[in-house]
């Protein structure tokens, strides 16, 4: 008779997934007193099992953990800080997504002052160069004599 016994979390509490596994286990023993053994292997009463096959049958439990269920065997301290942490993991993805943002609209940003920049140097007009000499405001005037 060799079993393969599912680990048990606690000394008090079977799982609804610990008490499917030990049924499954359960329904494999086809020796006389193989059933009996496995019950004295996992530490709890041959009638135990025989109860929760009843449940199973009769569908008090699921054949599957429910994952929406909390775990019954969290402290409420446990719960409370479980409700913090999620809640400040979903203030942080929110600002990391904000930064994000930021950040795409900043290289965003970023890129059009460059084409822009270089959109006006390629536009510019070239203006010719003054000729040496007098500026045209020390120029005379037409029809004023000069000193």
């Amino acid at each position: 008779m060799d079993f393969a016994i599912p680990v048990r979390q606690s000394n008090r509490h079977f799982t609804v997934g610990e008490k499917n596994a030990i049924l499954d286990e359960h329904e494999k023993c086809l020796e006389m007193g193989s059933k009996a053994a496995l019950a004295r292997a996992i530490g709890i009463r041959a009638a135990l099992i025989r109860q929760w096959a009843r449940a199973r049958e009769s569908g008090e439990l699921p054949a599957v953990a429910d994952p929406t269920k909390e775990d019954q065997r969290l402290s409420a301290g446990d719960k409370r800080q479980l409700q913090r942490v999620l809640k400040e993991n979903e203030i942080l993805k929110a600002k990391l997504a904000r930064s994000e943002a930021a950040v795409d609209i900043l290289g965003k940003a970023s890129a059009l002052l460059d084409a822009m920049a270089k959109s006006a140097a390629a536009t510019e007009p070239q203006l010719d160069a003054p000729e040496p000499g007098r500026p045209e405001w020390l120029m005379p005037k037409p029809g004023k004599p000069s000193h």
